[in-house]
């Protein structure tokens, strides 16, 4: 079998061991020894030997694929052509064999058959497939030579071949020396095409484009930002051609479908690489790109000048050109000046544009509010945080204005239509900038604001005071007013204070586990319900804040510090439960408890082979329920467990013959199970059986903090009194849609518990009673103890190892991120070394506020992704290559 001569492979696509792959074993399956071409004939697999195979694993329905595709049947056909020893077998992942058969018809090589699903899922898992397109190739010896061929042959197609390192490495080598000699002609010409096209269609020779300033704009409709870009990109170069520049734009086009092409093209007035060209995704890889939208400048010399001018473009527009190190350089120094002498009329009028609106359209002049402190608010309709923090800054405006009447906001809005605008603004009681006013791109620009929402404070003398506003306003409210850096300074200082007289920890009404006291980036408060950064009073486990003001109320219970109550270290490790036949073993899961119907995240008891879940609460909410068992007894249980399932298969067959004996045994009587607990089919009651009847039905109070003076399940809640109708009134409506599950699993709960009594009858099982069940917990807890103390050393020791593998972590990623930098402007800095020390000029200049930002500030925190939005529209860098060129496949 193929699965006995797998070999394996590790991350790099290097071959690991001497093994060598049987094709016949590898490629064949159960009575099936050929493979099937795209008209239906059966080729079989012994032909392939003395071949070089590639294993193409593809899918229809995946992007990268059909883009992939194309180039590979391009290779193939050529490799072909030459009389190469080359062959290549499709693996699909189509899950319907009309997509298989549509997608195989433009393949002219062989395929396992779509029928033989069973090997084609087995060679995805042999060969660690985590997405595709990916080519696999296979030499004539067996030997696999590349788990990476997808790359190469993109980036050189035949010329690859035969996939060996030296060859790869040679031309990796070409490629890295032709770069020291980049031309226009090098970049842009291939071996079937000497032009580029109109968005007509009519061809232009590249070399009608020599020694102009070129920029090779990479991008993709499916990227939000570029559509943006584009229209400003289209300004910039109208701009430029009409000052007489020698500068032209490349499209080189990313879409799959050549109507989305042409949807773009057609309003681009420059020329652009034809649809689907191969050198598109060759320009991508050699470029490294990080990102879309891109523009990467060529100099009239055929260097490249910068690898990614795109924001340039966006902060300085047309006066970038020609986008050079030194013309930077000038700009980022009057953007430095022009800062310095900034006034509240040189951020706010343009031209005959010199006024905003109030929400009726009435017009202010700017020249009303000077020395006024201005808050500038970058929202928009479409932001959900933006819509969550609208509430606490008009608290904070009313307040505010209160006290001082010389303070205005003024909306600075990112949203794509009018009538959202004017939705959005009506619910505002101060002022903006008209919905089609470009000031805001301007002040968008200005502020480098890549996040909403955002606040930017502006003192009476028209100078920044802060950008981080709306963080100070989260936090403190409208005392933060007039958000300077000795005010925030005062109220740290005050609150840091306050601080350490909070307690630890806390126990609160509205949580049923432990609060921490604990420092957040930003939450919102489940008391409140409003955002709040810095301090809170924390659960992990449940990813629950409390703000101070809510936790520290009249209904909070300090925690001493000394008191040991972690309630993780008190759960028994396995129980064995009343209402299951198996051991239940804690684990962390998201589940729903089928005792009372929750669903849940956290800790459960947990019976694999059955899939059944106990919250702690229910689990161990009445001792004569359970017993804590050790390993040692897991065998007994494991014996009993199989007893029954023996007996329950029985019971299976016989159920037709057993109906009416089943209704005999009902009516006889309750009887007593292993845990002295009465039982029969429509209830189960604790021991001596004089508690008053509840149901359990994930909202008795009881039940849930442990108390529960009953512990009786009815298959439906017709005989619940009065008294306890009223307890769960509020909860109907939220437990309606699990009515039927919770009736179905307390169904096959009483059928476990009822087998079990009637098994505990007989005379092969001894009856355990109440009292021997607590007898042999205190001596399994004094057994446990020392284990358990030196359990927790163990814990603190790992975690003590991994906080230090995280910061070894962090300490590398920074070093590569710095490595990625350097790298990407290795261009530039051997034109200009001095470009660092402007770059930290500028830093310096747009960081004047850090010295009240938090640490935290920096770094991706609890509830940071629905704490703002990103304006940018932009990919995330680190998954960019593998979104555009690979689909993952989930298993």
């Amino acid at each position: 079998m193929a699965e006995d001569e797998a070999t394996a492979v590790n991350g790099e696509g290097e071959h690991q061991g001497d093994d060598h792959y049987d094709l016949g074993s590898l490629l064949g399956g159960e009575d099936r020894d050929y493979l099937v071409r795209n008209n239906g004939d059966k080729v079989k697999i012994s032909e392939l030997k003395g071949k070089m195979v590639g294993l193409y694993f593809s899918g229809s329905w995946c992007g990268p694929c059909r883009r992939f595709t194309p180039i590979l049947v391009e290779a193939y056909t050529e490799l072909a052509a030459r009389n190469s020893n080359f062959e290549i077998v499709f693996v699909s992942a189509d899950s319907d064999d009309e997509d298989f058969d549509e997608y195989f018809t433009h393949m002219p090589w062989l395929a396992i058959p779509f029928s033989d699903e069973e090997k084609r899922e087995w060679l995805s898992e042999n060969f660690g497939l985590e997405g595709i397109p990916t080519l696999i190739i296979i030499d004539q010896n067996g030997r696999l030579l590349t788990v990476e061929a997808v790359e190469f042959v993109r980036d050189y197609g035949a010329e690859v071949y035969p996939f060996t390192p030296e060859r790869v490495g040679k031309l990796k080598k070409e490629e890295e020396a032709a770069k020291l000699v980049q031309t226009l002609k090098k970049l842009l010409v291939t071996s079937s095409r000497d032009y580029l096209v109109t968005s007509n269609f009519k061809k232009v020779p590249i070399s009608e484009l020599e020694g102009n300033v070129i920029g090779l704009y990479f991008t993709l409709s499916s990227f939000e930002g570029c559509a943006g870009f584009t229209r400003r990109l289209v300004n910039v170069y109208n701009e430029l051609k009409g000052r007489g520049e020698k500068f032209e734009v490349v499209l080189v086009s990313l879409e799959e479908d050549e109507p989305s092409f042409m949807d773009d093209f057609e309003d681009m007035p420059w020329l652009g690489i034809p649809f689907k060209d191969k050198l598109c995704e060759k320009l991508v890889r050699y470029f490294e790109l990080e990102d879309l939208p891109t523009l990467v400048v060529i100099g009239t010399d055929g260097s490249t000048v910068n690898r990614n001018a795109a924001e340039f473009i966006e902060d300085y527009g047309a006066d970038a050109f020609p986008f050079s190190s030194k013309k930077l350089r000038e700009l980022r120094k009057k953007e430095k000046e022009r800062i310095e002498s900034q006034t509240l009329e040189s951020l706010l009028i343009s031209g005959e544009k010199d006024f905003v609106i109030n929400n009726s359209g009435t017009k202010v002049r700017v020249s009303d509010l000077v020395g006024k402190n201005i808050l500038l608010y970058f929202s928009a309709h479409w932001c959900p945080p933006c819509r969550a923090f609208l509430p606490t800054l008009t608290e904070v405006y009313n307040h505010i204005k209160e006290k001082d009447g010389a303070f205005e906001i003024i909306l600075v809005s990112s949203d794509e239509d009018e009538e959202s605008f004017d939705d959005y603004f009506s619910h505002m009681p101060w002022l903006a900038l008209p919905f089609w006013d470009e000031r805001k791109r301007f002040l968008t620009r200005v502020f480098k604001i890549y996040g909403i929402p955002a606040c930017v404070a502006i003192s009476p003398a028209g100078k920044t005071v802060t950008k981080e506003a709306r963080n100070l306003i989260t936090e403190y409210g409208a005392d933060s007013y007039p958000f300077t850096k000795e005010r925030i300074t005062q109220l740290k200082a005050e609150k840091e204070e306050k601080a350490k007289q909070w307690p630890e920890k806390i126990k609160h009404k509205l949580h049923g586990h432990v609060l921490w006291k604990s420092r957040r980036v930003a939450y919102i408060c489940e008391g409140c319900k409003k955002y709040w950064r810095d301090w809170s009073f924390y659960c992990k486990r449940c990813d629950f804040d409390l703000h101070p003001d809510c936790a520290l109320d009249v209904d909070h219970l300090e925690v001493g510090v000394d008191k040991d109550d972690d309630e993780e270290s008190k759960l028994p490790e396995k129980i064995k439960h009343m209402l299951h036949r198996h051991v239940l073993v804690k684990a962390w899961r998201h589940y729903q408890c089928d005792a009372c119907g929750q669903v849940l995240h956290g800790w459960s008891y947990f019976c694999e082979e059955c899939d059944f879940d106990l919250h702690p609460d229910c689990a161990l909410g009445k001792k004569e329920a359970y017993k804590e068992i050790n390993d040692s007894d897991d065998d007994d249980y494991d014996d009993d467990s199989e007893e029954e399932d023996d007996d329950d298969d029985e019971d299976d067959e016989n159920e037709e013959d057993d109906d009416s004996d089943e209704d005999e045994d009902d009516n006889e009587g309750d009887e007593k199970n292993g845990y002295g607990i009465t039982a029969d089919r429509d209830n189960i009651e604790l021991g001596n059986g004089d508690h008053e009847k509840g149901v359990i039905d994930g909202h008795d109070e009881s039940l849930r903090s442990g108390q529960l003076e009953n512990f009786e399940i009815f298959k439906n809640d017709d005989d619940d009194d009065d008294d306890d109708d009223d307890e769960h009134s509020d909860h109907d409506d939220e437990n309606s849609s699990k009515e039927n599950v919770n009736e179905n699993k307390g169904q096959v709960h009483e059928r476990d518990i009822a087998t079990r009594s009637k098994e505990n009858a007989s005379e092969d099982h001894k009856e355990v009673t109440i009292q021997e069940v607590k007898d042999e917990n205190e001596v399994e807890e004094r057994e446990n103890s020392q284990e358990k103390d030196e359990n927790e050393d163990e814990e603190k020791e790992k975690s003590q190892e991994k906080d230090e593998n995280e910061d070894e972590e962090k300490e590398k990623s920074q070093e590569k991120d710095e490595n990625e930098e350097e790298k990407a402007h290795n261009q530039e800095e051997r034109d200009k070394n001095e470009d660092e020390n402007d770059n930290n000029d500028e830093d310096e200049d747009y960081n004047e506020d850090d010295d009240y930002n938090e640490d935290e500030d920096d770094e991706d925190g609890p509830g940071m992704k629905d704490y703002v939005c990103d304006t940018r529209d932009r990919e995330s860098s680190m998954s960019f290559q593998e979104s555009l060129f690979t689909c993952k496949l989930y298993k």
